[in-house]
């Protein structure tokens, strides 16, 4: 997630500090955001800008009582912890300082301290995504959500709501107790971010789209606002969230004739029931690639009719390897959704029934791979699909010898079908913000 100041009426917003504040000015600010300004040292109070709100952001970590983290670039190895904590290097940045919130009172405080200050900063929840400068910033204040990771399950509404530090394994380990799961990432180790961009689950093809199963987003404003943003509360910032991605913090609300920015602090989202599930890992050699793609063919023709299936294949191009995570929401094993594939000469096979989805989904890709970058294109499926996705596999060779002088390099095709099943459940929820076209089609 990546927040920013947002343009009023073409102008950008006046900040509130545009050189070093008068003393008085900062203690009568300390004060409105709650800050004892005789804890804060004299010096700290003529700096400007990052070097200001590093600073009093530092008197917040050591003196506000309530284990808040404060991180700055002199702790060298927490801060190479925290500012290497994505999943991949190629997101990887310098923030001047980096801050946990431990509670929504200090999260209030650092985004009033960001605009009293005019520091452009950026918000990260779990940092699952290749891109640079996604959830993460150079040369100014990284907001780390990794301590609001509070797990609440209602019984009564079947409803679950979880802090935007969680990573979705936490909260399908929450839930286990109760044998329910919330529609969420296909790893345990994904973070809630998901739930701001559409978001594929392997839970889909049942339950639609990861953001069309959340109820409600809590949400700072950037007037220090906490609201919830819901189909009946603030609509239309819930609306924008379901498909914001990580820009969703630009997607405003008209307050006082002024425009905000949002950051989320937690999910509250609807589960269903889960019992056994069965699934894992399959291997196969890469020289099947073209039978594998036919298989993909027919399961999204057949296949995705049973909506309790889901897959998730890499095809590795370049190192002759396929390796596919099949999963039934059912203790079926080896179930006829799956048949083409079954078919296939496998080099290893690790699936099982699993008593639930968080073991599944703690069963991670069993290779080391530091560095990822993606693109995405999305074909519609029709009758000569199959052609067409064995056609594929041509076209991706032609880069192999170019991938290969890569040290380490791979080039992995992920074929992910969108079912209509997914479509039509996602838009039977209530609005859709993906407005996806209702029929089959693939991603990869």
């Amino acid at each position: 997630m990546r927040v920013s100041w947002f343009p009023l009426l073409g102008l950008p917003l006046v900040p509130s500090v545009l050189a070093a504040p008068n003393a008085a000015s900062v203690d009568s600010f300390l004060q409105s955001i709650d800050v004892n300004a005789n804890a804060v040292p004299a010096s700290y109070k003529s700096r400007t800008g990052i070097d200001f709100t590093c600073a009093i952001l530092s008197v917040l970590g050591s003196h506000g009582g309530n284990g808040t983290q404060f991180v700055a670039r002199s702790s060298s190895d927490v801060y190479t912890q925290e500012a290497h904590a994505h999943w991949s290097a190629t997101a990887w940045k310098s923030p001047s300082c980096i801050f946990s919130p431990n509670n929504i009172q200090d999260l209030r405080r650092a985004v009033l301290l960001a605009g009293f200050t005019n520091t452009k900063f950026a918000v990260r929840s779990g940092g699952h995504s290749p891109l640079s400068g996604w959830a993460s910033i150079d040369n100014s204040l990284l907001i780390s959500m990794t301590n609001i990771n509070d797990l609440e399950y209602d019984e009564a509404s079947q409803t679950q709501r979880s802090g935007m530090g969680n990573r979705w394994g936490a909260v399908y380990e929450h839930l286990v107790p109760y044998g329910r799961i919330v529609v969420g990432g296909r790893l345990n180790v994904v973070g809630l971010g998901l739930s701001t961009g559409g978001g594929l689950s392997h839970f889909s093809n049942e339950w639609g789209w990861v953001s069309q199963n959340v109820v409600a987003y809590e949400v700072m404003l950037s007037n220090g606002s906490h609201v919830k943003a819901s189909a009946t509360e603030n609509s239309g910032l819930y609306y924008a969230i379901k498909a914001g991605s990580n820009n969703f913090g630009k997607l405003a609300m008209r307050s006082a004739a002024r425009v905000s920015y949002a950051d989320e602090a937690r999910l509250l989202q609807r589960t269903y029931p889960m019992g056994k599930v069965w699934g894992g890992l399959v291997q196969f050699p890469g020289n099947s690639s073209k039978q594998f793609m036919a298989a993909m063919a027919e399961y999204q023709a057949k296949g995705q009719f049973d909506t309790k299936s889901a897959i998730l294949p890499y095809v590795g191009i370049n190192n002759d390897t396929i390796i596919a995570t099949f999963v039934y929401l059912d203790g079926v094993v080896r179930p006829d959704a799956f048949k083409p594939f079954f078919e296939i000469p496998t080099t290893a096979d690790f699936t099982q029934v699993f008593d639930n989805f968080y073991q599944l989904a703690n069963v991670d890709i069993p290779y080391a791979v530091p560095r990822w970058t993606y693109a995405a294109t999305t074909l519609a499926f029709d009758s000569n699909s199959k052609e067409t996705y064995q056609g594929l596999i041509d076209v991706f060779s032609q880069f192999k010898s170019r991938i290969q002088k890569i040290p380490g390099g791979s080039f992995a095709p992920m074929v992910q079908p969108i079912s209509k099943s997914m479509i039509d459940k996602s838009r039977a929820i209530g609005e859709d913000p993906m407005n996806v076209e209702a029929r089959a089609q693939l991603c990869k």
